[in-house]
Parts: structure tokens; C-alpha cells; sequence
């Protein structure tokens, strides 16, 4: 199971954050600012970079999306070296923090495991793709979309609708309309994901005879829109002429 691994991870990376910084705030304790100023910088930058690494694992093998630990990752070991050494107690903050942070993402990834595990394939069509408000480009080609849809399951239960987060290559981000394969929790019918390896049933297909040019264009043009370089409108507007011409 891999939310046992990402506990694992979580300790690890736990102690990276608070350790370095526990330490470094008792030499300045006890050699003072000047006589230990270069094993403080030393402590600091090592356990910044250690657990950096050990949350980039995390990050890797989690099964759910930990954008908010990218920020507690990055911003919450400086805030405990440069406060800790001001009150002990500013380190039992970022401590909860932390482990807030990991109460909720541990069993997050133990639900994820569960619906992989026994969870049961559906169709999801696309209702509505709900642009954020900032584009959530993951790296260079591909980006994360919220999708409304309504999910059809083989069990004698009625059609429901839900949402569902998941990354897509830019380009190939789904429309309304489209059919895409789920995998739905037994349990909790609002838990699902996108089963990855099944393409997209595309609702509109394009004419076989299109031209290789044109279908260049349409497709820089889809990537544009999905980077978020065009509005819908403009998009819109751009896929009109290119046909027309």
C-alpha cells in the first residue's frame, strides 16, 4: 500500500524540518551567534535541502495531488530556523503544522489505495470543465482540470454527478461531451479518478480528411487555450476561421 510509504516519508521528512532546526537554535544557545554562525548556516541549508528531497519522494508517490505541501515544504523549515532560536515555542507550531499537514494527506493517499483497490470501473461524461483561477499548469505540457460529470456505473443505481481533479496533457484536456473511464469507490460514490491508460471517447470527432496543416493548427491552438493563452471566446473564434479558410 502506498500510504504506508508516504507515512514512512512523512516521519523522515518531519524530522528533516524540526531536527536541523532544534539543533541549530541550541548552539546559538550555547557558543553564540558569532561562534557558530557558519555550523548554523551549514545545519540550515543541509536539513533545507534534505527535506526538500524527501518530500520531492513524497510528492512522486503520492496518489493524491499535495500542492499544499509543495508550500509547506518550501516556506515552513526557514520559518522554524529563524524562530526557533527566539522561543522554543515557535517550533511547536511549525511541528503541528507539519503534522497536521500529514494527518490529512496520509489517509487522503490510504483512500486513494482503497478506491484502486476495489473500486469499480464507470463512464464519466464531461458536464463542464471548470477553468481555475489561476491555470494549474503541473510542467511544461500538462495541467490539472476540475471536471463536472455525470457517472454511470454498471451497478442498478441511478446516474449522479460529481467532480473529479485530474492532470491532462495540454491539448488533450477533455470537452463537454466527452466520455471518459472512471474508477468510482463502492463506498463513497463521490470518491473517483480518471483511469488513466483508457483514451478519451471524444463527443465531436474530426473529419478524417483533415487536412495535416489544419490539424496542426488545431491542435496548437487547443494547447494555447489549455495553457490558458487564449480565452474560451477566443478559441472559439480562432476554430471558426480555421475551418472557414
Amino acid at each position: 500500500m502506498i500510504w504506508r510509504t508516504i507515512a514512512a516519508l512523512s516521519a523522515l521528512w518531519w524530522v528533516l524540518i524540526i531536527a536541523p532546526a532544534a539543533v541549530a537554535a541550541r548552539l546559538l544557545a550555547d557558543a553564540g551567534p558569532s561562534l557558530a554562525k557558519g555550523w548554523v548556516l551549514g545545519i540550515w541549508i543541509g536539513g533545507y535541502v534534505a527535506q526538500f528531497l524527501v518530500f520531492l519522494a513524497i510528492s512522486r508517490r503520492s496518489s493524491h495531488p499535495v500542492l499544499l505541501g509543495w508550500f509547506v515544504a518550501a516556506i515552513v523549515p526557514w520559518a522554524a530556523d529563524w524562530t526557533a532560536p527566539v522561543s522554543p515555542w515557535w517550533l511547536v507550531v511549525w511541528a503541528l503544522v507539519v503534522v497536521a499537514y500529514v494527518t490529512w494527506l496520509v489517509p487522503a493517499v490510504a483512500r486513494m489505495d482503497r478506491l484502486r483497490a476495489r473500486g469499480v470501473a464507470g463512464i464519466g461524461v464531461v458536464l463542464e470543465v471548470i477553468r481555475p483561477m489561476f491555470n494549474a499548469v503541473v510542467n511544461k505540457d500538462r495541467a490539472r482540470r476540475v471536471l463536472r460529470v455525470r457517472v454511470q456505473t454498471p451497478h442498478p443505481t441511478p446516474a449522479y454527478e460529481a467532480r473529479l481533479i485530474a492532470t491532462f496533457t495540454l491539448g488533450e484536456i477533455p470537452e463537454p461531451g466527452d466520455r471518459i473511464a472512471v474508477r468510482v469507490d463502492r463506498d463513497r460514490p463521490s470518491l473517483l479518478e480518471m483511469i488513466e491508460d483508457e483514451p478519451v471517447q471524444r463527443a465531436v470527432s474530426l473529419p478524417d480528411d483533415l487536412a495535416p496543416q489544419v490539424a496542426e493548427r488545431l491542435r496548437r491552438l487547443t494547447t494555447m487555450r489549455d495553457r490558458g493563452d487564449l480565452t474560451d471566446a477566443e478559441f472559439a473564434s480562432a476554430r471558426r476561421r480555421l475551418f472557414e479558410d
